[in-house]
């Protein structure tokens, strides 16, 4: 026999292992390994995965994928002499530092920052997107699979890298505000934005502010060179009086400066109330789903709102008043804080302010508080003759729909021109000031009269209102004793006056309240509709049986 084929004992033992069944020895060996710790650590296992190893990484790594805690020392024990196997965990970080930089927010939460062919991305560490970008680049360096528990590890250790080598930036959903321009992200696969200055408005390659993106997120149209924002009442069910109202509350849910009103389309069925919201929502926040079904509590509501820039809820026909102040707050910006999962003490605070659409077959904002700042649209009856099916509307609106939008970007940068020469009239000034401000640069722009939006507002609140009223039994009970012929003025306590109520007829008691201080707390939620109906609710100062209080017919 010639020398030089002579085999070393080890080559015999490793061609003895290939010509056995490595796979069926692995297998076997996990099997038994519930009830015998030490299966996977014999020496034939041992090898079989060293043979497994050196063919395929991807099956060794599936093959061990659900061995607990035993990873790492079957990594090393399956190293072939010479060789240097890298852990999942090490794929991870090599790959994701070569590739990005990191950061984190004000909040401690990592950002991943990412060139890739001259574009950035922005991902949160915690994301899907940066999940799926990491298993991405590992597959096409190694051409395996990164078990979840190695994910979580590695993603771990480059949260910390952001919090303490990175530095802190500020990160934006969908809209932003820098300097005095406004930008809007596309949310399409070169990661373009729009900005929107006065008088005009851009499309960028390169954001100048980082925009981080969720999972439902779906892209706006490419804007092009001409527009035409008309072309939107051809697809929506919107009476012509109630066109600049709409028109205002689209182009504000892309201000983040400023406060958001709350949209509410009201109608019979059939008067293509979710239609009309769904195209509307595809102008600004095109999602997976673009339409919610009732919150069935508060939590639901700020949920939604920390994972998209628009909320949009469909088919209510109620809200509880804890709901009503939620959307509130929403407005106007504010927070929600719940108790941490799976601790005692911390606290998850989620802090929010969002534009938020509602339809219903009856408007449902009832609370003054949020009727002072809800646009209310009713839509009108469609007769069964002007009826479309359902696959032609969607294919006009996919036609009109870039030109619709390009003219929608068109028309926030002359509004943007005319801000600063609105000027609200005298006593006409509404709480959502910033939208009504914008409203009049809408109109202006349109070639409407300076005062011309104040006025349908006006209108439109005073509706609202009304409605709100309505659903207060004590308001019509104020009502009926403002209006008796015996004198323009009653006074007394709050006990008194809920006495006197309660002798009335014929009044709904269904939010009736309970007591001198439940009385007191209506009379000032419905103080600013009462006295649009010309009844003045006034403290009284305080007399011996208590606080007083006075009811003025104007």
């Amino acid at each position: 026999m010639n020398a030089s084929l002579k085999l070393t004992p080890a080559q015999v033992k490793q061609a003895a292992a290939e010509a056995a069944d490595p796979q069926a020895i692995v297998r076997d060996a996990l099997a038994r390994l519930p009830g015998d710790k030490g299966a996977v650590y014999e020496d034939e296992v041992i090898e079989a995965l060293r043979v497994i190893r050196r063919k395929s990484e991807a099956e060794y790594a599936r093959l061990i994928a659900n061995v607990k805690g035993q990873r790492t020392r079957l990594d090393k024990l399956t190293k072939g002499e010479g060789e240097q196997h890298d852990s999942p965990q090490d794929m991870v970080l090599a790959v994701a530092r070569q590739h990005a930089t990191y950061a984190h927010t004000a909040e401690g939460a990592g950002v991943a920052l990412i060139e890739i062919e001259g574009r950035q991305e922005v991902h949160m560490l915690n994301s899907t997107g940066f999940d799926r970008w990491v298993r991405g680049q590992v597959y096409a360096a190694h051409k395996v699979g990164i078990p979840d528990q190695a994910m979580k590890t590695a993603i771990a250790t480059l949260g910390a890298v952001g919090t303490f080598e990175g530095p802190e930036v500020q990160t934006y959903l969908r809209c932003a505000k820098q300097g005095d321009a406004y930008y809007l992200d596309l949310c399409d696969d070169g990661w373009k934005a729009v900005r929107i200055a006065a008088g005009e408005w851009s499309l960028l390659d390169r954001s100048p502010v980082l925009f981080v993106r969720t999972a439902g997120a779906r892209p706006l149209p490419q804007p092009g060179a001409r527009g035409n924002v008309n072309l939107l009442w051809k697809h929506l069910n919107i009476p012509k009086d109630a066109r600049p109202l709409v028109l205002a509350w689209l182009l504000d849910a892309m201000r983040p400066d400023t406060p958001y009103p709350v949209l509410e389309l009201a109608g019979e069925m059939g008067s293509s109330k979710s239609t009309t919201q769904r195209r509307l929502r595809a102008l600004i926040d095109p999602v997976a789903v673009p339409l919610r079904g009732a919150p069935k509590c508060v939590e639901d509501i700020h949920i939604a709102a920390a994972n998209a820039q628009v909320c949009s809820f469909e088919n209510l026909s109620s809200l509880s008043q804890d709901m009503q102040d939620a959307l509130c707050i929403l407005s106007t910006g504010g927070g929600y804080a719940t108790r941490q999962l799976y601790t005692n003490g911390e606290e998850h605070v989620i802090t929010s302010k969002r534009p938020v659409m509602l339809n219903g077959i009856n408007g449902v904002a009832t609370a003054p508080d949020l009727i002072e700042r809800v646009i209310t649209v009713e839509l009108p009856t469609i007769a069964a003759a002007k009826r479309q099916d359902e696959q032609s509307m969607e294919a006009a609106w996919l036609r009109d729909y870039p030109a619709i939008f390009t003219g929608l970007l068109t028309l926030f940068a002359e509004a943007l021109e005319m801000l600063p020469k609105v000027e609200i009239p005298e006593g006409m000034q509404k709480r959502m000031l910033d939208y009504q401000r914008l409203g009049e640069a809408v109109c202006m722009a349109l070639g409407g009269k300076a005062g011309e939006f104040s006025q349908r507002l006006d209108s439109m609140h005073g509706d609202s209102l009304a409605r709100g009223l309505e659903s207060y039994g004590v308001a019509v009970g104020i009502q009926m004793l403002a209006a008796r012929p015996e004198g323009r003025e009653w006074e007394g306590t709050y006990l008194q006056l809920l006495t006197e109520l309660n002798r009335m007829p014929e009044i709904d008691r269904s939010n009736w309240p309970r007591s001198p201080r439940h009385l007191s707390g209506q009379l000032k939620r419905i103080a600013p509709g009462l006295r649009r109906a010309g009844v003045r609710i006034e403290a009284a100062g305080r007399g011996r049986t208590g606080a007083k209080v006075r009811i003025v017919r104007e």
